[in-house]
Formats: C-alpha cells, structure tokens, sequence
C-alpha cells in the first residue's frame, strides 16, 4: 500500500470522520480526500509530472497536510523545508533540489525576492493565502488523478545532515515510509477512536511519519498544535480528548515539570501513550511523564535514513532504552567486527525502510550502504534483556588532547543526577590550542543555586578524573535543535562566558 492508497481507503471507509483538528477548524476524511485531490489536479494542470519535485515551505497547518498529500497525488516528490531557513540556505536547496515549484505562504516573499532569480529550474511559487491559490484549487477536479503510482516510486526528500555531518537530500520511497509505519503501529496498539497530537515539525522525518501519515492509517484523528508550549499542549488534550502524543524528549521533560497543581485543573483521563523519538531520553522523567500523566512511554530509536531500528511498545518496553531491534542489527567496533552483548559499537542495520539514498550524492551514498547494511555512525549497546540503549553519536564523542574519548551523555546522565540541576550538556567546546575541552553547561532548577566547584564534587563521586569538566558553565537555557536534540555543534563554538567557571 502506498500512502496515496492509504488515505483513499480510509476515507472510503469513514468519510464522514474527522481527519485533522486545529483549533476550531475540522477538515473530515472526505473533505481532506476531495481538497488534496483538487491540489494534485491543480498541479497537474501546471505541468508536474510523476517523479518531478515539489518543494513545500509553510507552517505547520491544515494547509500544510492538504498540500503535502495533493503532491503525493500527483506522483511528484515532496520536499519539505524548514520554515526557519534563511536565503542563502534557501537558494542552495532549491537549486541542489531541482524542485519545479514551491507551495509557500505570502510572508515569506521578501526572502524569495532575492532567492528566485538564481533557480532557473523552479517555474512556479504557489502561495496558499492568495486567491489565485484559491482560484487554481477551485477550478480543479476533486477526482482522483490517474496517476500509477507504485509502492517502490520515490516520494518524499527531506534535508538532514545525516550521518555524514553533510546537509543532503534523503530520499524515501511510499515502501519505505510505509513498512516502517506498519512496523510500529501494532505495538502502539494504535486504533480508529484515536486522536493523536503531534509536537513536532513536519518537515522532520518523525512528524511527517508519526503525526501526519501515521494516524491516516487507520482512521484516526490528528490533532495540530502550531507551537509548543505546556498549557497549550494541556489545553488540546483536554478540549480534544487526545489519546496519543508524538514528540521528543526535550517537549516531554517540559511537561514532566509541570507541577501537580497545575495538572488538577486540567481533564487529561483520555491520554493513554506517549510516543518518544529524535534523542535519547531521561527515564528518570519519562519515569515522572507516566506518573504524573497516568501514560505510557514508547519509545523509538532512528535516524533520518532509517525512521526504526529499534522500538519498545506498550507491552514491550524498558524506560531509558529505545526497546529491542525491529530489523536485522549488528554491533560492530572501530575494525568492523561484533562486540559482545553489552559492550558499545556502531549499530549497522539492514531494513526495507532505509533510504534510498542521499540526492545525487551516489559516493556519500556508498559510504554509508555498504553490501545492503546501512552504517548508522551511531553508537549503541544492547543490554542482556536484549533491549538497545542509543549512547552518542560517534561524532559527538569528545576527544581530549591526550586522545581519551569520553561519551557525553555517560556524564550528562550524572550532572542530571544533581538535585539542582534541570538540564546539562557535555561538549567539547574548540581550542585552538588546547583542541576539545570537556565543558559541562548546566541550567539550573528555578530558585536553585550551586557552584561549579559542588558541581565537580558531586561528579567525582560517580567519574573517573579524566571524564569530569575542565570547565563549567550556568545558563539560562541550553540551545537544541527543533528536533529536541542538544545543538552540540553550537555549543562547542561557544565564546569564552561571563559564566564560564
């Protein structure tokens, strides 16, 4: 089945049901159906061709799913960027994308004003909130294009750096995205009176998968949520009985720390799950999540070339692990041979869900997919249980200048065991001298204070010395990237701070 197929069937199946929430606006099975069929039409009209790229620059709206499955309809290929990206990074994907037209919205003309000139290739800009938009979609056809679409056809590019540290195109096929969906579905024990809030960006691999296609499977409801924040995460649970929540780690630590006081005046009875992905968790507060919420956390590990390696669901799970193998794993160390159980190594995988490959790049491509194995550059450990814990990506591994490695979330799990501190970070911040110093930022829970020399005490209890900070920093927050993950990559460029200690 490909993803055309699925929203078909379920609106044949129950047209008259809710697809997607926002607000007070409802968009019905039927309704989503007709309108997305008028967009793929409508794009038709303008000459795209099954195979050709569409490139989608919008807020996350009703709009934006609309849009997104009207480009599926026709065949092309979908390539969501970013909403935060700025002109030169535009320009750059634009033209490396070879997208023929771009879906956006009107405010963001005066940074295409400079972009456009310089992509021959692109021929059109819609935007949605005109009413030429309007017009275009209202004069097409709400039938079904003939468009043969097959489940190895590619249809979707999204912009990663990927496990090169290279910003590529990855490109998934409707197999693909689908197989790993169908993978993760029974152990979410996922159902049709479902209602699924998403708290992630859809231009991200896990919200276009879990908060956009996933709930379409079997006629659920998604619920979106424009921008994040507790009391309005709290506010759509209660008015729209949602069952599921799709997010990462860093959303759900948040809400983890909202106080019992302010719990008991909302109704959240209907929450049963909570799905987690994009970073490695706390299961200290996913532990405090299913207390306080009365939920279950799953859990799922992946990258954006691979959406599942591993994943623990509702009666298959261990909190701070990312549950056992979905697809066929190998732990190997740095000379390419399996560690034993327990130890640390990259995980190299094998599944019908990896990418197809990076845009245009077939010599990064074979870097990474070498004899059907994809190299993830990620290193785990899988535990007796046979349960997979994500350690650090092998990039990330901070090397001092006597060539020791140090894995940062082995010392970030103990800064987080401090009783003042709510959030902390391990990086190694550049020296043009010194190379990586091992510097710890830390944020600290409101109405707490600490030093820098309690902060080292406190590690040397549980670190070896060459694993505790060489430098210390208080902040007010620790930047991440929209995916939840820590932004190591900024964090290690940081100036000499006021703070610093």
């Amino acid at each position: 089945m490909n993803i055309k197929e699925m929203l078909e069937r379920a609106a044949s199946e129950v047209p008259q049901k809710t697809a997607i929430i926002l607000g007070s606006q409802r968009i019905g099975y039927r309704e989503l159906n007709e309108i997305s069929n008028r967009v793929a039409n409508a794009l038709i009209r303008l000459r795209i061709k099954k195979g050709d790229h569409v490139a989608i620059l919008m807020s996350c709206t009703s709009e934006w799913v609309i849009n997104y499955f009207g480009v599926v309809k026709a065949g092309a290929i979908a390539v969501p960027f970013d909403i935060r990206i700025k002109a030169p990074e535009l320009e750059s994907k634009l033209r490396d994308s070879d997208s023929k037209i771009l879906i956006t919205e009107e405010r963001f003309s005066p940074t295409l004003s400079s972009v456009l000139p310089n992509i021959p290739l692109l021929k059109q800009v819609i935007e949605i909130d005109t009413d030429s938009y309007d017009a275009l979609v209202a004069d097409s056809s709400s039938i079904s294009p003939s468009v043969d679409i097959e489940d190895d056809d590619e249809t979707v590019m999204l912009y990663a750096a990927g496990v090169l540290g290279k910003q590529k195109g990855i490109v998934h096929t409707h197999a693909a995205l689908m197989s790993a969906l169908l993978a993760l579905v029974p152990g979410l024990e996922l159902k049709r009176d479902d209602v699924v809030l998403g708290m992630v960006p859809f231009y991200y691999l896990l919200g276009l998968t879990m908060a956009v296609i996933m709930p379409f499977i079997q006629g659920s409801t998604m619920v979106i949520l424009p921008s994040f924040s507790s009391k309005s995460v709290l506010e759509n649970v209660e008015r729209e009985k949602v069952t599921m929540l799709v997010g990462v780690p860093a959303s759900y630590n948040v809400l983890a720390r909202v106080d019992e006081e302010t719990l008991k005046s909302y109704s959240l009875s209907s929450l049963r799950l909570a799905f987690s992905a994009g970073a490695k968790s706390s299961a200290h507060f996913m532990e405090v999540l299913e207390n306080k919420f009365g939920l279950t956390v799953c859990e799922v590990y992946g990258l954006t070339e691979c959406l599942a390696v591993s994943f623990g669901g509702i009666h298959n799970r261990k909190l701070g692990a990312a549950g056992r193998p979905l697809c066929e794993l190998k732990v190997l160390d740095y000379n390419g041979k399996e560690v034993p159980q327990g130890m640390i190594g990259e995980a190299v995988v094998r599944a019908p869900w990896v990418m197809k490959g990076y845009y245009k790049a077939p010599e990064l491509t074979a870097q990474v997919i070498k004899d059907g194995w994809f190299y993830t550059g990620d290193l785990v450990r899988v535990d007796e249980d046979g349960y997979l814990e994500y350690v650090e990506k092998e990039s990330s591994i901070i090397v001092t200048s006597g060539g020791v490695k140090i894995p940062p979330m082995e010392v970030e799990d103990v800064l987080l065991g401090h009783p003042a501190v709510a959030e902390a970070a391990y990086v190694g911040v550049t020296d043009e001298y010194k190379g990586q110093i091992p510097t710890a930022f830390i944020v600290l829970k409101e109405g707490q204070s600490v030093t820098a020399e309690e902060i080292r005490k406190f590690c040397s209890q549980s670190l070896a010395d060459f694993k505790l900070p060489k430098q210390i920093r208080f902040m007010d927050s620790i930047p991440k990237t929209e995916s939840g993950q820590i932004d190591r990559r900024r964090l290690s460029r940081t100036e000499e701070g006021e703070k610093k200690s």
